[in-house]
């Protein structure tokens, strides 16, 4: 038998290289169909006996290759596509069939497929699969990059990659048509509508969560729900699943021995499709949610904590209704990234956290009556920012977050954020050094955060964020813009210059109680090395609570 992994390489840039939404849209929905249907599809073309592969490309678990197979799927999921076919001939034509259409209907995308003959009796498939995998690592780092020629004669350029324009592209929303190469003709083909049908990536994320009637989701960053003259600005969120690989490892160790092979299978299948399902399920409760907010009017969302503060998202109207201010792009697996308003990022990057782990308990893929976690990073840039910067920022910060946990060794999930409000300088961790850090080791603010109170760490924590906003969206604050920059700036002075304040602009009252037992913080506004109020300031205008924002899972607390 041959087994054989497929993957794609360099996605990061073939996705969100593009500062058009419809364009890092239709990229995605090409690499979802490379490890997907067109895999599924090339598997079928390349036996001429039974497969695995049901109707819908749905597994069929007790169709096994050891009975007579010419071919079976083990998983896909993660952007990876395992299958073991009976002889190497087949896996060869196999290799060809997708290679061929990934060049013919997906310019740019690199796949990256290893192999190795496997013998189902005498070997241990988890050993074999975890060898194939080191293999495609090593391909991976000694592939090397193709410099396409750019054009022997006077050639057009493409407005999005630089390669010679083959075609021309129609803009939207008054935007001039301009020129495409190959690759983004492609991407645009398939996030285009056609003939009054969503296009082929819209009906794709319609089968994951679908939207009530009357609504569509965004093909253009200027849908998100912008304000002419106010609001321009979009979150780009990126969450990832903590300790994934580890996770598949300890499935795989119970049958590292002879005889175990399609326990194996079936265990790490079982593992692959609920991920995918939890994710999911988690992504329509932040749609759920998203849509319980729109007001009676079905027009804009609105938030008014008080008589003096309004903070209101009007959607934009389409050919099939009003845009919702929010757009999945890499989905189906444990690694998501989604786009939207500004204003909800936090919000909907909180949701998807808490979802995702009520889900995975329900599926029962954590350990100890724990479900799994995720982590997530929150990038808020103008609408207009370098798109792939700002997704570059938003995997950092979730990078972040992930370090944090592990340094602290917390359980549950933690997120960063940050507002790019102007051109970035350096990464993070330099940007932060340079405009968060107070003397030699105060911190301005309490980022990264977990996602719920944990036992040693309690300031830094979403809910005491949380509670800091509302704080501060309350009518004595709201509106007073001035009294919440004085408060700003004497935080960056220390704890003496926040009691003058306290005297002088909040009538001797002490700040809003936002942690119960942390004595310094109303007072002084700092806990040993870290500030309890500036990220709440700094979100005060820029954060819009949905329902059940309050819930909150269970503590997860620290390992033990």
């Amino acid at each position: 038998m041959w087994l054989v992994i497929v993957d794609t390489m360099q996605i990061q840039p073939y996705i969100f290289g593009s500062n058009r939404l419809r364009e890092n849209v239709g990229a995605s929905y090409l690499v979802d169909a490379a490890t997907g249907d067109w895999a599924f599809e090339a598997v079928k073309n390349a036996v001429s006996g039974e497969t695995n592969i049901g109707d819908g490309d749905k597994l069929i678990d007790d169709a096994w290759i050891e009975n007579g197979l010419d071919a079976e799927v083990l998983y896909a999921g993660g952007g990876n596509f395992v299958v073991l076919f009976r002889d190497e001939s087949k896996a060869r034509q196999f290799n060809f069939n997708l290679s061929q259409r990934v060049l013919l209907e997906a310019p740019g995308l690199q796949l990256g497929i290893a192999g190795q003959e496997v013998d189902w009796y005498e070997d241990v498939l988890c050993v074999r699969l975890d060898e194939v995998f080191h293999m495609l690592a090593v391909q991976k780092r000694k592939h090397v990059w193709s410099a396409p020629l750019l054009g022997l004669s006077v050639t057009a350029s493409c407005r999005s990659t630089g390669l010679p324009a083959n075609g021309m592209i129609r803009g939207i929303h008054g935007e001039p048509g301009y020129l495409a190469s190959n690759e983004i003709l492609a991407k645009v083909a398939v996030a285009w509508p056609q003939q009054n049908r969503p296009s082929l990536a819209d009906q794709r994320l319609q089968k994951v969560i679908e939207l009530p009637a009357g609504y569509s989701y965004p093909a253009d960053f200027e849908d998100m729900g912008a304000t002419a003259g106010e609001y321009s600005h979009i979150a780009i969120v990126h969450a990832d699943g903590n300790g994934m690989g580890q996770r598949m490892r300890e499935i795989g160790a119970p049958y590292e021995k002879r005889g175990q092979n399609r326990a194996f299978v079936l265990a790490v299948r079982k593992f692959s499709i609920s991920v995918q399902e939890a994710s999911k399920q988690a992504l329509k409760a932040v749609l759920d949610r998203l849509t319980r907010a729109i007001d009676k009017s079905g027009t804009s969302i609105v938030y008014e904590p008080n008589p003096d503060m309004l903070i209101q998202i009007k959607l934009k109207s389409g050919k099939n209704g009003y845009y919702v201010p929010f757009r999945p792009i890499v989905f189906g697996g444990d690694d998501i990234t989604f786009v939207c308003d500004g204003r909800l990022g936090l919000s909907l990057a909180t949701a998807y956290l808490r979802a995702f782990e009520r889900q995975t308990v329900r599926a029962g893929l954590g350990k100890d009556d724990r479900g799994l976690t995720a982590c997530a990073g929150v990038a808020i840039v103008k609408s207009h920012y370098p798109f792939a910067r700002a997704y570059a920022l938003a995997e950092e910060l979730s990078k972040s977050a992930k370090s944090y946990r592990t340094k602290e060794k917390i359980v549950g999930s933690c997120l960063d954020w940050h507002f790019a409000l102007s051109g970035l300088g350096g990464s993070i961790t330099e940007i932060r050094d340079r405009e968060y850090k107070v003397g030699t080791g105060d911190w301005l603010t309490l980022r990264p955060v977990t996602l719920t109170t944990t036992l040693e760490h309690p300031e830094r924590a979403w809910p005491v964020v949380s509670a800091g906003i509302k704080a501060f969206q309350k009518e004595e604050w709201a509106g007073r813009r001035n009294k919440i920059k004085a408060l700003r700036d004497a935080l960056r002075e220390g704890p003496a210059a926040v009691k003058h304040f306290i005297t002088a602009f909040n009538n001797e009252a002490d700040l809003p109680q936002v942690l119960p037992g942390i004595g310094g913080w109303p007072s002084t506004g700092w806990h040993g090395k870290y500030c309890g109020y500036f990220d709440a300031t700094e979100l005060v205008d820029w954060f819009i609570p949905l329902e059940g924002e309050a819930d909150a899972t269970p503590a997860n607390g620290h390992a033990s």
